[in-house]
């Protein structure tokens, strides 16, 4: 399947036609496509696997701590099990404001670090581990971002790009320290009033519904792939 048919934008337009967010930044969005259509190529050519299917959420997300009452954190991409074509798959979601807002070279190291996410979320499914996706309280900053720091997969063992491995690291380390990107955020999303939604971090976690269990769909070749 190609990737244009993996990328699902039914949640923008959704956004658009109710204008809920603005036709400046519904336009935006979409002039951004095609850095990220090349990012999750580079992606695809690097693993030599197929990207997951991809989402939007137009929502600025942030997530709020219980043991860090002044501090937030915003969800420029995720991991989630969603519907695709009938089946519950791996998926990837992107932040509207994110793909608008961040530069080029940020947005080619999320598009691989989400990648290496959906491996580890893979090979945890495949194997039964659903307690070790679920994990411990995310109560503060530092508990998730090293939760997030270890599940996921070392970029080396799964993407031949030397150049692209060293951008995942630069950028990710371990999340996004981005000042500039921040400000834009704030000065042209919060401040104009666009959509801003919050979360907990359990509330972001990668939920695993067991009952469902049994209708979730893994690519084969990133199987065969993590086969000893």
């Amino acid at each position: 399947m190609s990737l244009e048919r993996r990328i699902n934008f039914d949640k923008v337009y959704e956004y658009g036609e109710k204008g809920i967010i603005g036709k400046e930044e519904f336009t935006s969005f979409f002039d951004r496509i095609p850095l990220l259509e090349k990012a999750l190529r580079e992606t695809e050519e690097a693993s030599g696997l197929q990207y997951p299917p991809v989402f939007f959420e137009p929502a600025l997300t942030i997530i709020r701590y219980p043991a860090s009452a002044f501090s937030g954190a915003v969800i420029y991409a995720t991991c989630k099990l969603m519907e695709y074509i009938g089946e519950l798959q791996p998926c990837v979601v992107f932040s509207v404001p994110f793909v608008i807002l961040s530069r080029e070279e940020t947005l080619r190291a999320c598009a691989a670090h989400e990648f290496l996410h959906y491996i580890y979320i893979t090979r945890a499914l495949s194997k039964g581990h659903y307690m070790d996706l679920a994990g411990e309280r995310l109560d503060s900053v530092e508990v998730h971002q090293a939760y997030d720091d270890t599940h996921t997969v070392p970029p080396e063992e799964w993407i031949r790009n030397s150049e692209l491995v060293g951008l995942v690291k630069k950028v990710f380390n371990p999340n996004i320290d981005d000042p500039e990107l921040e400000m834009a955020i704030r000065e042209k999303w919060i401040d104009k009033g666009l959509p801003v939604k919050y979360t907990t971090a359990e509330e972001a976690k990668l939920k695993i519904p067991i009952a469902e269990i049994q209708r979730v769909k893994l690519d084969v070749k990133v199987l065969q792939r993590l086969q000893p």
